[in-house]
Protein backbone atom coordinates (compact mmCIF):
# COMPACT_ATOMS: atom_id res chain seq x y z
CA UNK A 1 0.00 0.00 0.00
CA UNK A 2 1.32 3.41 -0.94
CA UNK A 3 1.58 5.78 2.02
CA UNK A 4 3.04 8.86 0.40
CA UNK A 5 4.70 10.02 -2.79
CA UNK A 6 6.87 12.99 -3.65
CA UNK A 7 7.21 13.81 -7.33
CA UNK A 8 9.75 16.33 -8.63
CA UNK A 9 9.73 18.40 -5.45
CA UNK A 10 11.66 21.66 -5.43
CA UNK A 11 12.26 23.61 -2.23
CA UNK A 12 13.94 27.02 -2.30
CA UNK A 13 15.37 29.23 0.42
CA UNK A 14 16.14 32.88 -0.21
CA UNK A 15 19.46 33.63 1.49
CA UNK A 16 20.66 36.68 -0.43
CA UNK A 17 20.53 34.31 -3.35
CA UNK A 18 18.21 31.37 -4.02
CA UNK A 19 19.40 28.09 -2.55
CA UNK A 20 17.54 24.94 -3.58
CA UNK A 21 18.40 21.91 -1.39
CA UNK A 22 15.65 20.02 -3.21
CA UNK A 23 15.46 20.47 -6.97
CA UNK A 24 13.85 17.34 -8.34
CA UNK A 25 13.20 15.02 -5.38
CA UNK A 26 11.05 11.99 -6.11
CA UNK A 27 10.33 9.27 -3.55
CA UNK A 28 7.53 6.79 -2.91
CA UNK A 29 7.08 5.24 0.55
CA UNK A 30 4.95 2.13 0.83
CA UNK A 31 3.66 0.25 3.84
CA UNK A 32 6.51 -1.83 5.26
CA UNK A 33 9.28 0.28 3.75
CA UNK A 34 12.35 1.18 5.78
CA UNK A 35 14.14 3.78 3.66
CA UNK A 36 17.37 5.62 4.41
CA UNK A 37 18.31 9.00 3.00
CA UNK A 38 22.08 9.49 2.99
CA UNK A 39 24.47 12.22 1.94
CA UNK A 40 26.79 14.86 3.40
CA UNK A 41 25.69 17.38 6.03
CA UNK A 42 23.87 20.47 4.77
CA UNK A 43 22.74 18.92 1.52
CA UNK A 44 18.99 19.01 2.30
CA UNK A 45 18.14 15.72 4.00
CA UNK A 46 16.37 17.39 6.93
CA UNK A 47 14.55 19.70 4.53
CA UNK A 48 13.21 16.61 2.79
CA UNK A 49 11.85 15.25 6.07
CA UNK A 50 10.22 18.58 6.93
CA UNK A 51 8.47 18.60 3.56
CA UNK A 52 7.32 15.01 4.10
CA UNK A 53 6.13 16.01 7.58
CA UNK A 54 3.98 18.80 6.01
CA UNK A 55 5.89 21.46 7.96
CA UNK A 56 7.51 23.10 4.94
CA UNK A 57 5.80 24.24 1.77
CA UNK A 58 7.60 23.52 -1.49
CA UNK A 59 7.82 25.58 -4.67
CA UNK A 60 7.17 22.94 -7.35
CA UNK A 61 6.19 19.31 -7.66
CA UNK A 62 3.48 17.27 -5.93
CA UNK A 63 3.25 15.50 -2.60
CA UNK A 64 0.42 13.08 -1.90
CA UNK A 65 -0.36 11.28 1.36
CA UNK A 66 -2.69 8.28 1.08
CA UNK A 67 -3.63 9.62 -2.33
CA UNK A 68 -4.52 13.12 -1.11
CA UNK A 69 -2.79 16.20 -2.46
CA UNK A 70 -1.06 17.71 0.58
CA UNK A 71 -0.80 21.13 -1.08
CA UNK A 72 -4.62 21.27 -1.24
CA UNK A 73 -5.02 20.57 2.49
CA UNK A 74 -5.89 23.34 4.92
CA UNK A 75 -3.53 24.10 7.81
CA UNK A 76 -5.94 22.30 10.15
CA UNK A 77 -5.98 19.24 7.92
CA UNK A 78 -2.18 19.17 7.85
CA UNK A 79 -2.10 19.55 11.62
CA UNK A 80 -4.52 16.62 11.99
CA UNK A 81 -2.41 14.55 9.60
CA UNK A 82 0.71 15.17 11.68
CA UNK A 83 -1.11 14.42 14.93
CA UNK A 84 -2.73 11.21 13.72
CA UNK A 85 -0.48 9.59 11.13
CA UNK A 86 3.08 10.97 11.23
CA UNK A 87 5.66 10.28 13.91
CA UNK A 88 8.73 12.51 14.18
CA UNK A 89 12.20 11.83 15.53
CA UNK A 90 14.13 14.98 14.65
CA UNK A 91 17.64 15.98 15.68
CA UNK A 92 16.33 18.71 17.97
CA UNK A 93 14.64 16.94 20.86
CA UNK A 94 11.80 19.45 20.92
CA UNK A 95 9.97 18.27 24.01
CA UNK A 96 7.80 20.87 25.75
CA UNK A 97 10.08 22.23 28.46
CA UNK A 98 7.28 23.19 30.88
CA UNK A 99 5.89 19.63 30.95
CA UNK A 100 7.31 16.50 32.52
CA UNK A 101 8.22 13.61 30.27
CA UNK A 102 4.99 11.79 31.11
CA UNK A 103 2.98 14.96 30.48
CA UNK A 104 4.72 15.41 27.13
CA UNK A 105 3.54 11.97 26.04
CA UNK A 106 0.00 12.53 27.32
CA UNK A 107 -0.14 15.89 25.56
CA UNK A 108 0.92 14.25 22.29
CA UNK A 109 -1.85 11.69 22.75
CA UNK A 110 -4.50 14.33 23.31
CA UNK A 111 -3.75 16.47 20.26
CA UNK A 112 -6.87 16.44 18.14
CA UNK A 113 -9.16 15.80 21.09
CA UNK A 114 -8.23 12.19 21.76
CA UNK A 115 -8.42 10.65 25.21
CA UNK A 116 -5.28 10.00 27.21
CA UNK A 117 -4.17 6.39 27.54
CA UNK A 118 -1.88 6.36 30.57
CA UNK A 119 -1.24 2.63 30.24
CA UNK A 120 0.17 3.23 26.74
CA UNK A 121 2.33 6.04 28.12
CA UNK A 122 3.77 3.82 30.84
CA UNK A 123 4.29 1.01 28.34
CA UNK A 124 6.40 3.28 26.15
CA UNK A 125 8.31 4.74 29.09
CA UNK A 126 9.13 1.20 30.16
CA UNK A 127 10.18 0.17 26.63
CA UNK A 128 12.72 2.99 26.51
CA UNK A 129 13.86 2.56 30.13
CA UNK A 130 12.38 5.91 31.17
CA UNK A 131 9.70 4.85 33.64
CA UNK A 132 11.69 6.26 36.55
CA UNK A 133 12.12 9.53 34.63
CA UNK A 134 8.44 10.11 33.89
CA UNK A 135 8.15 13.00 36.35
CA UNK A 136 11.38 14.67 35.22
CA UNK A 137 11.35 17.78 33.05
CA UNK A 138 13.29 17.69 29.75
CA UNK A 139 16.17 19.78 31.11
CA UNK A 140 16.67 17.14 33.84
CA UNK A 141 17.25 14.39 31.28
CA UNK A 142 20.53 13.48 29.60
CA UNK A 143 20.94 13.84 25.85
CA UNK A 144 20.46 10.11 25.37
CA UNK A 145 17.36 10.07 27.58
CA UNK A 146 15.85 12.93 25.59
CA UNK A 147 16.58 11.05 22.38
CA UNK A 148 14.81 7.96 23.75
CA UNK A 149 11.94 10.17 24.94
CA UNK A 150 11.51 11.41 21.37
CA UNK A 151 11.29 7.80 20.21
CA UNK A 152 8.58 7.15 22.80
CA UNK A 153 6.64 10.23 21.73
CA UNK A 154 7.00 9.25 18.09
CA UNK A 155 5.17 5.96 18.76
CA UNK A 156 2.42 7.35 20.98
CA UNK A 157 -0.24 7.18 18.26
CA UNK A 158 1.04 4.23 16.15
CA UNK A 159 2.01 6.43 13.19
CA UNK A 160 1.60 5.38 9.59
CA UNK A 161 4.75 7.28 8.57
CA UNK A 162 7.85 7.68 10.77
CA UNK A 163 10.39 10.38 9.90
CA UNK A 164 13.66 9.89 11.78
CA UNK A 165 16.54 12.38 11.48
CA UNK A 166 19.77 10.84 12.82
CA UNK A 167 17.80 8.97 15.52
CA UNK A 168 20.88 7.23 16.94
CA UNK A 169 22.68 10.47 17.82
CA UNK A 170 23.59 10.79 21.53
CA UNK A 171 23.01 7.07 22.06
CA UNK A 172 25.45 4.35 23.02
CA UNK A 173 25.76 1.26 20.82
CA UNK A 174 23.18 -0.75 22.75
CA UNK A 175 20.47 1.91 22.56
CA UNK A 176 21.31 2.80 18.98
CA UNK A 177 20.74 -0.85 18.09
CA UNK A 178 17.45 -0.87 20.00
CA UNK A 179 16.22 2.22 18.15
CA UNK A 180 17.06 0.66 14.78
CA UNK A 181 15.30 -2.55 15.78
CA UNK A 182 12.28 -0.49 16.86
CA UNK A 183 12.16 1.21 13.44
CA UNK A 184 12.41 -2.18 11.73
CA UNK A 185 9.59 -3.47 13.95
CA UNK A 186 7.39 -0.52 13.03
CA UNK A 187 8.02 -1.16 9.35
CA UNK A 188 7.16 -4.83 9.82
CA UNK A 189 3.78 -3.86 11.32
CA UNK A 190 3.03 -1.83 8.18
CA UNK A 191 4.36 1.66 8.85
CA UNK A 192 6.64 3.44 6.40
CA UNK A 193 9.96 4.58 7.89
CA UNK A 194 12.27 7.21 6.38
CA UNK A 195 15.55 7.65 8.25
CA UNK A 196 18.30 10.18 7.61
CA UNK A 197 21.68 8.83 8.69
CA UNK A 198 25.41 9.18 8.12
CA UNK A 199 26.05 5.80 9.71
CA UNK A 200 26.63 3.13 7.05
CA UNK A 201 26.22 0.32 9.56
CA UNK A 202 22.70 1.42 10.46
CA UNK A 203 21.88 2.33 6.85
CA UNK A 204 22.49 -1.29 5.87
CA UNK A 205 19.59 -2.32 8.14
CA UNK A 206 17.10 -0.65 5.78
CA UNK A 207 15.42 -2.41 2.88
CA UNK A 208 15.91 0.63 0.61
CA UNK A 209 18.77 3.10 0.59
CA UNK A 210 18.81 6.45 -1.18
CA UNK A 211 21.29 9.30 -1.32
CA UNK A 212 20.56 12.96 -1.92
CA UNK A 213 22.76 14.71 -4.44
CA UNK A 214 22.24 18.00 -6.29
CA UNK A 215 18.67 18.17 -5.01
CA UNK A 216 17.57 14.75 -6.27
CA UNK A 217 17.32 11.26 -4.77
CA UNK A 218 19.14 8.28 -6.19
CA UNK A 219 19.26 4.62 -5.10
CA UNK A 220 22.40 3.53 -3.28
CA UNK A 221 24.21 0.91 -5.34
CA UNK A 222 27.28 -1.16 -4.53
CA UNK A 223 29.36 1.38 -6.46
CA UNK A 224 27.99 4.48 -4.70
CA UNK A 225 28.08 2.77 -1.27
CA UNK A 226 31.84 2.25 -1.72
CA UNK A 227 32.48 5.96 -2.32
Amino acid sequence: MEICKLEHIRKDYIMGETVSPLKDATLTVNSGDFVTVEGPSGIGKSTLLYVMGTMLQWEAGTYTFEGRDVAAMTDNEKSDLRAEKIGFMFQDTNLIQALTLRENLIFAQQVGGKKADKDKVDELLMEFDLLDRGDFFPHQLSGGQRRRAMAARCLIHNPLLILADEPTNDLDGIWAEKIIQMLKREASRGAGVVMVTHNTHWAKQANRRCYLEDGALFPVTEETAAL
